[in-house]
């Protein structure tokens, strides 16, 4: 039987898209059959020491920090921590999740020799700091690193691709979440071997709602019911092509008025409105809600709209595909991967310019809203049951394993 401990750090990530994953990750482990150990890291002020809870075949050890800024001294002690828990095995599997905690992997490397280390990849470090719609010159600056002009003014991007780049060397396995992310790490950071392709998964957890009851929840949000509603979900932040979004939607309205936008997500709202006062009656800024009512809105929209520039394997594009909406995507990175013109969504380009991406986003918004989209739908169902279902997750995960 494997024991796999999974390294999570308390971040934002983990509330969003790590968060939805570990859920699902957790399930995968658990039909499996696998001894489940979650090592919590930097967890809130409420445990000012080591707190462990068992509960549903999962043990949870919560690890507070115990001095700010001294990180490779705290993974060191977490790893001397674990020794009195976990007993080195040939079946024991780290499972890391971010590439800051490089420290840590070494001291496990030392103190579990039998184990093996394991990271997926759920995000690259130049996304945070490339925004918008930046592989081209990402690639750029792995390829000129030595250009005197290009270190100048990239160096802290540079630093970062070094340090993941170390992280990757030193996993024994790597795991991404995407092709192009696959691409990227096998060309470019010249990682050639012990990479694994394994999509997210997402179970089943949507219900087909009668025209009668869609009626009744649009009733209860007071929207008209001949209005066509176009549903964003996600962080309100540039990298998801929300400025773009908010732009070309002032266009549709004027060629379409009959429609609402409705943004459900945190993030920089307040920015956002100051983008949208022409069209601000007719845009809806929920804030985050909680995931019975974020169904319910994709139960009653029309429309899904995911722009972003960058993504790795979105639970948010899984949940619009499984809820067979008509979505309209962009090409950015990954997102491509996700999303197919003409097969499970229709594609915006996001061409070299916001104002390039503003064009092609409010031409395939008004098609979509001008045509039956009954076949999109379907399609878009039937990628999620080929592809995206947890079933699909939990057979990567065990090829994997089983190779160990």
């Amino acid at each position: 039987m494997k024991e796999v401990c999974i390294i999570n750090y308390v971040s934002k990530a983990s509330v969003y898209g790590i968060g939805s994953y570990l859920k699902e990750y957790v399930y995968c482990l658990k039909r499996s059959g696998c001894k489940i150990n979650l090592i919590e890291l930097g967890t809130d002020k409420s445990f000012t020491d080591v707190h462990i809870k068992e509960e549903n075949n999962v043990c949870t050890m919560y690890i507070p920090y115990t001095t700010k800024g001294m990180i490779d001294k705290y993974n060191k002690s977490v790893c001397r921590l674990l020794r009195l828990y976990i007993k080195d095995s040939n079946n024991l599997i780290f499972h890391f999740h971010y590439m800051q905690s490089e420290s840590l992997l070494d001291s496990i490397k030392k103190y579990f020799p039998l184990s093996k280390s394991i990271l997926t990849i759920h995000y690259l470090s130049w996304s945070q700091i490339l925004q918008e719609n930046e592989i081209l010159r990402f690639k750029k600056i792995v390829r000129q690193q030595g250009n005197e002009k290009i270190e100048k003014k990239y160096q802290h991007t540079i630093d970062l691709i070094k340090k993941e780049k170390t992280f990757l060397e030193k996993a024994d396995h790597v795991i991404c979440l995407s092709e192009d992310t696959l691409n990227l790490v096998h060309n470019l950071y010249q990682v050639q071997t012990k990479l694994w392709l394994i999509p997210n998964g997402l179970r089943k957890q949507y219900s087909n709602l009668l025209e009668k009851q869609k009626h009744i929840l649009r009733d209860k949000y007071y929207l008209n019911p001949e209005e066509k509603i176009l549903l964003f979900v996600g962080r309100i932040d540039s990298i998801k092509g929300i400025y773009p979004l908010l732009s070309c939607f002032d266009y549709v309205l004027k060629n379409y008025p009959n429609c609402r936008l409705v943004m459900v997500g945190d993030g920089n709202i307040n920015e956002a409105i100051r983008k949208s006062k022409k069209i601000l009656s007719k845009v809806i800024f929920t804030g985050k809600l909680d995931k019975k009512t974020v169904r319910q809105w994709y139960q009653i929209a029309d429309i899904a709209l995911f722009p972003s520039f960058y993504e790795e394997c979105s639970y948010v594009g899984i949940e619009m595909m499984m809820h067979g909406l008509p979505i309209v995507a962009s090409d950015g990175y990954s997102v491509r991967n996700m999303f197919h013109d003409g097969l499970n969504a229709r594609v915006a380009k996001c061409g070299r310019t916001n104002k390039c991406f503003e064009h092609h986003l409010r031409t395939t918004i008004l098609e979509m809203l001008n045509s039956d989209l009954s076949n999109l739908k379907k399609r878009a169902q039937n990628v999620y049951m080929s592809k995206y279902t947890v079933k699909f997750m939990q057979n990567g995960y065990m090829r994997l394993f089983n190779s160990i």
